[in-house]
This record gives structure tokens, sequence and C-alpha cells, in this order.
């Protein structure tokens, strides 16, 4: 899955940040953990093949927050 699949159009961001750090489109796969969890693993699409295994990262489900609760 691709994040720029979700229907939304990509949201553009004025930042300075930006203009110093690399961006990149980002791939996710999420998956059940046991029976009373998930875990959200994100890497960039264009990740070559000697970077696969360590050009990701992962958090559980207890690690995300709602939206409306960060605005």
């Amino acid at each position: 899955m691709s994040s720029a699949d979700e229907g939304d159009p990509p949201v553009a961001v004025d930042s300075p940040a930006l203009d110093r750090w690399p961006t990149y489109t980002l791939e996710y796969t999420i998956e059940a953990i046991g029976s009373d969890g998930k875990q959200c693993t994100m890497y960039p699409s264009n990740v070559d093949e000697e970077r696969e295994l360590t050009a990701w990262i992962t958090a559980e489900d207890d690690a995300f927050v709602p939206i409306d609760e960060i605005q």
C-alpha cells in the first residue's frame, strides 16, 4: 500500500524543514499481531535492495493517536 493510495490528495506543506531534509513517498503494511493488536510498517517506496532490510520503521497500534486529538 502507499500513503498516496488513500483517496485524499496529498497535502502541500510549506516548511523550511522540507528544504533541509529529504522527503520520501512511503509504502506501508498493516499486520495483525496476536488477537488484540496491529502493527504498521512504513518504508520508502524507492528503497534499493541493499537497504531494504534497514530502511523501515514499525509501530504498534497503541503508538498511534487519532488525528483529531492532535490538531
